[in-house]
């Protein structure tokens, strides 16, 4: 005869359709497992959709910023241009001002010093380098030297003239060299006036 035990197989079927996670107080750790699980989920989520929407505010200013500066490029390449000309034109006005100033300098000394030149001298050579001006020149006398020396002096864009050598020849005319520095600005006039002799 044969036995079949059916508990057994009961049992099996039981054991068979127990579900994975029980929900019971002897399941504790699971219920932690889980809520962990769902919480990191929901986490991830909500960094996800944050950092999602952070991006695409970040590409809408790009695109806000990209369509200004489309606007705006025509306007900023005139300024540079404006600024590349107005650099040159103050470049021009300074070169001017200097040739100006320049200009002024060798006027006045041609200017003051045919202004000193008394009777009887006449001068063969004048050089100016940097301030300091040199002159050479022959006089009838030794007065009309001492003349142009002393008118020198009296004006003011010149300071005080030193006679380097006077020679007389044969003929009995001085030749005279002398050197003095001359001032683009005019200095505290002398109380003595230049004057002709």
């Amino acid at each position: 005869m044969i036995k079949i035990n059916l508990i057994v197989e009961a049992r099996a079927q039981r054991a068979a359709r127990a579900p994975l996670i029980a929900f019971g107080a002897a399941n504790l750790n699971n219920y932690i497992l889980l809520g962990l699980v769902v919480a990191g989920l929901a986490f991830v989520g909500l960094r996800y959709w944050s950092l999602t929407s952070k991006l695409s505010g970040i590409k809408a200013d790009i695109a806000t910023n990209q369509r200004e500066y489309e606007r705006l490029k025509p306007i900023i390449a005139e300024v540079e241009s404006f600024k590349k000309r107005n650099a040159e034109l103050k470049h021009k006005i300074e070169v001017i001002e200097e040739l100006k100033k320049n200009q002024y300098g060798p006027v006045r000394i041609m200017d003051e010093v045919s202004k000193a030149l008394p009777d009887l001298l006449w001068l063969t050579n004048m050089n100016l380098n940097g301030v300091v001006l040199t002159l050479h020149g022959q006089a009838l006398n030794e007065n009309a030297v001492a003349n142009f020396i002393s008118n020198l002096a009296a004006s003011p864009f010149f300071a005080e003239p030193s006679l380097g050598i006077m020679s007389q020849d044969d003929k009995g005319i001085f030749t005279f060299d002398l050197s003095c520095k001359f001032t683009r600005t005019a200095r505290e006039a002398n109380p003595v006036s230049p004057r002709r002799s």
